[in-house]
């Protein structure tokens, strides 16, 4: 009796386990935080999009809108490298050209990308990632009667990301580059992106988000956008994950105003 008072004593004064840092997910920034070692991914995702007539300083446009649905494979090759594929089918509607195609449907393009993490900081709960993903344009094309859901040119994606936590809350951040491949993008020559996020874990499965996006395009005319993502991260057990979000633009130069959306449910497999 007095060894088992003695041992419960004794786990009573042991320090409790420290809780899981929040997941690191948020809608439109991404995160520095790898998979792991032999772990395997999958996530669905459903991406709608419209077009607003425009107005101030975006550009006047007709109603279009996207419906798009992609699935991504992910899988940890190492405890700092993951590798990952995406593909997905969309449906779109455009009525900017009444004489042309108003409606598309078919696969979009192939991305093949891979996360490196390069520092992982335990006490400053920090990390940074590299990430690189090149597109291949394998979508449907544009036809007779028939809108193009590809980009027409290969290109490749650059990004350097840093995940940071400060107890329940979390922090993205994300500065991206994306450059054209050989030929066939014409006029197109960059993209820069630069994205800020933040979530909050009220309870260790729920996490309200909300970010800060820019990007700038440079191609014929420059073009500037500002928009803003309201979002919610709810984790589940075995790294299953449900992100669901709205963006919106609100400031442009020489780009349409546009409202996208995202919901994205993540598994093990």
């Amino acid at each position: 009796m007095t060894a088992l008072l003695l041992a419960s004593a004794a786990r009573a004064q042991e320090p409790a386990p420290p809780s899981p840092a929040p997941d690191h997910g948020k809608v439109a920034t991404d995160d520095a935080t790898p998979a792991g070692a032999g772990t395997r991914e999958l996530e669905l995702g459903y991406l709608p999009s419209v077009t607003h007539h425009g107005g101030g300083r975006f550009e006047r446009a007709a109603h279009a809108h996207v419906n798009a649905f992609s699935v991504t494979a992910l899988y940890g090759v190492t405890g700092d490298l993951d590798l990952k594929v995406t593909g997905g089918f969309a449906h779109a509607m455009d009525r900017s050209d009444p004489s042309a195609a108003t409606r598309g449907s078919g696969l979009t393009d192939l991305t093949v990308a891979t996360r490196w993490r390069l520092l992982a900081s335990a006490r400053r709960a920090l990390d940074v990632m590299l990430t690189t993903a090149v597109v291949a344009p394998i979508g449907h094309e544009a036809a007779t009667g028939s809108l193009g859901l590809t980009q027409g040119f290969w290109s490749a994606r650059n990004a350097l990301v840093a995940s940071k936590d400060w107890g329940r809350l979390t922090g993205n951040a994300e500065l991206a580059l994306t450059v054209p491949l050989g030929g066939g993008a014409g006029g197109f020559r960059s993209v820069t992106c630069a994205n800020l996020a933040a979530g909050y874990a009220v309870l260790p499965w729920l996490q309200p988000l909300v970010e800060a996006n820019y990007d700038l395009t440079r191609s014929a005319t420059t073009a500037q956008r500002v928009a803003v993502t309201a979002g919610v991260n709810l984790a589940g057990s075995g790294g299953t994950r449900l992100l669901a979000g709205v963006q919106r633009a609100v400031w442009g130069r020489n780009v349409v105003e546009s409202t996208s959306g995202l919901v994205a449910f993540k598994t093990g497999f």
